[in-house]
């Protein structure tokens, strides 16, 4: 396997890294010697964590729908999942990691087939685990054959672009919250790319706000609240059961 070890001997995380494989991709910032190897991409997922508080607060006082509600914890368990994907820097935390990402699109991709008829109600919970388990068999037939298993994701978008696109059609919606999620999301990758390819990049700077991929995080958290508030609007609320 080509995948470095970005831990040395002598490190916390040196062991079960060697164990269970090496990240397939390595952020610009430094990987410390400690149990927090990277603090800013690390500690920046607390905003991920702080908007699915917020999430599920919302969907208790204004009582949504069990769908609906399973949008907050979803949420939660992303960004706990990437805090410590970053905090430990090994395969196996990096499939955690994407396990997270998988529920946050299956999600909105069910919520579409829902709405397109192709999926029941009831069903969505089931559809998202489905899908999760094919991904995660993809990703890693990925990661062994060493192809960039973070297509995954960015193909799971259009497919959310495209699946609302054709829900538009079936249940009329507005669409001033989804665009501001794109354009969020678009801005928050931008920040990610910049930081992969070195363009914003110092190894050594530990801030929160110090990363590209550290302020992806930070921006990406509030595209998950505009995506839940499109999904709450009132065009939608002949579909809610409780």
């Amino acid at each position: 396997m080509a995948y470095q070890n970005p831990h040395g001997s002598m490190c916390p995380w040196f062991d079960i890294t060697e164990r269970t494989g090496a990240p397939n991709i390595k952020w610009c910032e430094e990987t410390l010697c400690n149990w927090v190897s990277e603090p800013a991409n690390t500690w920046s997922n607390i905003g991920y964590m702080l908007v699915a508080i917020f999430i599920l607060y919302i969907g208790i006082k204004h009582k949504h729908n069990s769908n609906l509600k399973q949008f907050g914890p979803i949420i939660f368990f992303m960004g706990a999942m990437s805090f410590f994907y970053h905090q430990s820097n090994f395969y196996g935390s990096q499939i955690l990691d994407f396990v997270g990402m998988f529920f946050f699109v299956g999600w909105a991709i069910g919520q579409n087939l829902i709405r397109l008829g192709h999926l029941k109600y009831n069903q969505l919970k089931w559809f998202n685990l489905s899908l999760a388990l094919i991904y995660l068999a993809a990703m890693h037939a990925m990661y062994i054959s060493e192809i960039k298993f973070q297509v995954i994701v960015l193909i799971s978008g259009f497919i959310i672009l495209a699946t609302e696109l054709m829900a538009k059609k079936v249940v009329p919606v507005k669409y001033g919250w989804f665009a501001t999620t794109i354009g969020t999301l678009i801005v928050a990758f931008g920040f990610s790319i910049s930081d992969g390819q070195r363009l914003w990049c110092n190894p050594e700077s530990h801030g929160w706000f110090s990363q590209g991929h550290a302020v992806w995080h930070w921006v990406a958290a509030i595209g998950m609240f505009t995506i839940y508030k499109h999904y709450t609007q009132e065009a939608l609320k002949p579909q809610e059961q409780t």
